[in-house]
């Protein structure tokens, strides 16, 4: 089995606020200050299993489509968000820290 997708960016448990202790399953990507994304694994419904990604970055004029989906790993959910975050950046003639 191939290795398991190592991320570029910084992932921290996410914490909406101190009455919401943080899981396995829900994570942010931060490029330095910026969030670049998150991951949930969904818990219920036809998705249960599923890690669902949305991408984000920084303010910009272009956005690009689709920003979120649903993988079957959590790394590879990862991988999607950042790959949306690099895609982001250079739609709007700019670069990540760690964009290749």
């Amino acid at each position: 089995m191939p290795d398991a997708y190592q991320p570029l960016y910084r992932w921290r448990r996410t914490q909406i606020d101190e009455n919401d202790p943080p899981s396995d399953d829900d994570w942010s990507g931060y490029d330095e200050e910026v969030c670049i994304g998150r991951i949930q694994k969904q818990a219920h419904g036809p998705m249960k299993g599923k890690w669902h990604w949305a991408g984000g970055g920084p303010r910009t004029r272009k956005r690009l489509l689709p920003h979120t989906g649903y993988l079957a790993e959590g790394r590879e959910a990862m991988r999607a968000v950042e790959e949306y975050y690099h895609g982001l950046m250079r739609l709007n003639g700019l670069k990540g820290s760690k964009q290749p």
